[in-house]
């Protein structure tokens, strides 16, 4: 769905799932595990590349993804500027945010207010293809954020977002990784997984039946049963 309003367009993506029901169930899995599944499946490159972890080793980001496109420019055209203030309101309860950054170094991507803003319009977290500043804050109001790396200088007159909700490409395991509205993120310590939209919810429904032959597995394995046993019995190690 697209209108305009104030020059800014409206681009909320309609899911056909409970959000709150999925990203409960998302986040009693582990970013191996989906990764497992969606190998299974056939999707052999949905792993961004290495580098890009939460904050804090506990935070976990699951949701549909709200796509921010930015580029690295010395513009300090207001009207652009201001497209990072449009979008939030094409934001729906459950998004994460997930912004591509062209490689960009100069300053940090992501903050503490757009944060905030962010949060009051429903989004649940933010994976940054890039840095972010403004690092304690977002710890201590808990909004799980992803990134490289950390960067203290602010964004004006060196980096834009320049549009959202459409299509991004982030840098993943074996190159660019396309990232469609939708889409859903997950990511922990061990980084970022990307699931096609169409896949949401096979992937998930696959990863809770390993996780649950995982905990069996993990018992007999605690208790010095033959690996080979334990393998053949549960089919995961």
């Amino acid at each position: 769905m697209e209108i305009i309003t104030n020059a800014y367009p409206i681009r909320q993506f309609e899911l056909n799932y409970d959000w709150q029901e999925i990203q409960s169930r998302y986040l009693k899995l582990y970013a191996g595990l989906v990764s497992d599944a969606l190998e299974h499946l056939g999707y052999h490159s949905q792993c961004m590349a290495s580098g890009v972890y939460p904050l804090l080793h506990s935070m976990k980001v699951a949701g549909p993804a709200f796509t921010c496109h930015g580029i690295a420019t010395p513009s300090r055209d207001g009207k652009i500027h201001d497209i990072r203030l449009g979008m939030f309101k094409s934001m729906t309860p459950g998004v994460v945010q997930i912004r591509d950054t062209q490689g960009d170094l100069s300053c940090g991507q992501f903050g503490e207010i757009s944060a905030t803003a962010a949060a009051a319009h429903g989004c649940v977290g933010a994976v940054i293809d890039g840095s972010t500043r403004d690092s304690n804050y977002l710890i201590d109001m808990n909004f799980p954020t992803f990134c490289r790396f950390r960067n203290p200088v602010e964004a004006f007159g060196r980096f834009m977002v320049v549009d959202y909700q459409i299509p991004i490409f982030v840098k993943g395991m074996d190159g660019l990784l396309r990232v469609n509205p939708g889409d859903y993120v997950f990511g922990d310590n061990d980084g970022v997984v990307i699931v096609p939209f169409e896949k949401t919810l096979e992937v998930l429904e696959l990863a809770e039946e390993w996780f649950a032959s995982e905990a069996k597995s993990r018992a007999e394995m605690a208790k010095g049963r033959d690996p080979f046993d334990v393998y053949s019995e549960f089919g995961r190690f």
